[in-house]
């Protein structure tokens, strides 16, 4: 037997050992990564959408974008969390990486927005606990609870059902939601960098400014991202 197909068979025993074990390593290709942050990000929007109710401020925009009612923030947590523990298997283990890197990714963020924008959609400066008011101790540890719940009971359901799709279904679908997912992105940074070059009076200069200026003005603004604060 030659080295090449020692090799082969050395490869196609261990990987039915993994699968026989429950050890193998799925991969975490292009669609399920679409499918993650889309359902990552709307179950993000549904929380702070209930989370506002129950504290009594009624119905507040919570999607944080234009077209979709999908999460940027949440959407992009869910991806990082699935990519670093979807083969985790302690639970203790998810809990606390999903804590550190949920804060890690909303630091970040908020850090971009401020630094790019020149506005922040959160401040925990007036919470205990906090990391320059950009994260803080008591959301991170939901971070991890939020993390264990959807790698445990959430992304192995998931990912079992995605596995069912055949290729093409999944390569279409996937598709289809990335594009659409990056057209909201697209306009919402749009709009959002006219909404900051107004309250920095700055005049647009080309149709499409102005033509954004109109459809979404300020009152617009205030209402679908009531949480955005210039800096």
């Amino acid at each position: 037997m030659d080295k090449r197909n020692f090799m082969r068979q050395s490869n196609a025993l261990r990987q039915n050992f993994n699968r026989r074990t429950g050890k193998e390593k799925k991969k975490f290709g292009f669609y399920k990564c679409v499918y993650t942050y889309a359902i990552g990000g709307f179950a993000g929007t549904l929380w702070e959408t209930c989370l506002n109710l129950a504290r009594g401020k009624g119905f507040v925009y919570c999607n944080g974008s234009i077209f979709t009612p999908i999460n940027l923030v949440y959407g992009i947590g869910a991806v990082v969390i699935i990519c670093g523990l979807k083969n985790r298997k302690s639970v203790p283990e998810v809990f606390l990486i999903g804590m550190i890197g949920g804060g890690v990714v909303e630091y970040i963020l908020s850090f971009l927005e401020e630094t790019i924008l020149g506005a922040r959609s959160w401040d925990y400066s007036d919470m205990p606990l906090n990391i320059n008011g950009r994260t803080n101790i008591p959301y991170m540890i939901v971070w991890g609870i939020l993390c264990v719940t959807l790698v445990f009971l959430v992304y192995k359901p998931l990912d079992y059902a995605l596995d069912g799709l055949s290729p093409k279904a999944a390569k279409v679908s996937s598709s289809v939601i990335a594009a659409i997912i990056i057209a909201d992105l697209v306009v919402t940074v749009c709009v959002l960098a006219r909404y900051a070059c107004r309250n920095a009076d700055i005049e647009a200069l080309t149709f499409i400014g102005r033509f954004i200026d109109s459809v979404f003005d300020d009152a617009y603004m205030k209402l679908h991202f009531p949480s955005l604060n210039f800096t």
